[in-house]
């Protein structure tokens, strides 16, 4: 659990399962599948967990399965859908990517009411950080002699 990137940040009490972490987020959903169909998007998939597993279970191949099994079965949530729907279409645009990151930047520095309110979950838990002024792409075309 303690190597967990998402569980470090979380705590255990985000899993609402008696068994935390990530082997929780691939047992619970074996009770109860509409119940904790959430817990297999709780992580990065970066495979540290299973990098320290001492009997080598691969976890991480384990929670990408799970998530699978619950898109196919339809129990992930309709908004879960359509944001990655949605960030599917901006991530395949240039164009579109950074439009969204100058419109998020201004947002952060104009309008912080708007993404810092009750309908965000993680508002009462956390503070959001400055904006950066650019995006790295434009810092970068800025600063870097092109060849």
């Amino acid at each position: 659990m303690n190597t967990c990137p998402v569980y470090r940040k979380s705590g255990g009490l985000s899993y609402h399962n008696t068994i935390s972490g990530p082997i929780g987020a691939i047992l619970a959903p074996n009770l109860d599948m509409k119940k904790h169909a959430d817990l297999p998007f709780a992580s990065t998939l970066c495979g540290s967990c299973s990098n320290v597993c001492p009997v080598k279970i691969p976890i991480h191949e384990q929670l990408y399965k799970w998530r699978q099994v619950i898109v196919k079965e339809g129990y992930s949530a309709s908004r879960k859908t359509f944001s990655m729907k949605a960030m599917a279409l901006t991530l395949s645009s240039p164009e579109i990517y950074n439009t969204a990151g100058k419109t998020g930047r201004w947002i952060l520095n104009h309008a912080p009411f708007a993404i810092n309110n009750k309908f965000n979950p993680w508002y009462k838990q956390r503070d959001m950080p400055d904006s950066p002024e650019q995006s790295f792409g434009e810092w970068y075309s800025k600063n870097v002699k092109k060849s």
